[in-house]
């Protein structure tokens, strides 16, 4: 009997310290702190370069044809080409809203 309650209480307790991790919806929804759009763009930017010199590694060991490694190389550059655009876009958004804002009012 004392077996019995000692395994059913040391069961309670495994789902009283597990429960927030393991249910925690809101936990897993929401990053631990705020990313933002520049830091997102400069994360892919840096996964995109790493992507190009794992298709050019893999192209030199003979690993894809001709074909793949254009086809691939050409997809990869064009996205790389596409966030750099949006790099520079966010860039000219924050420097304008950072002169806007140390501009004295009249």
């Amino acid at each position: 009997m004392e077996l019995l309650i000692a395994a059913v209480l040391f069961i309670a307790i495994i789902i009283y310290v597990a429960y927030p991790v393991l249910f925690d919806e809101d936990a897993k929804s929401e990053p631990a702190f705020p990313i933002s759009n520049r830091e997102q763009l400069l994360a892919e930017k840096e996964q995109l370069i790493l992507n190009l010199k794992d298709i050019e590694m893999d192209y030199k060991m003979e690993k894809l044809s001709d074909e793949d490694y254009q086809r691939l190389k050409t997809e990869f550059e064009q996205r790389a080409i596409d966030v750099l655009r949006r790099l520079d876009e966010t860039g000219e958004a924050e420097d304008a809203s950072k002169a806007s804002a140390h501009k004295a009012p009249a």
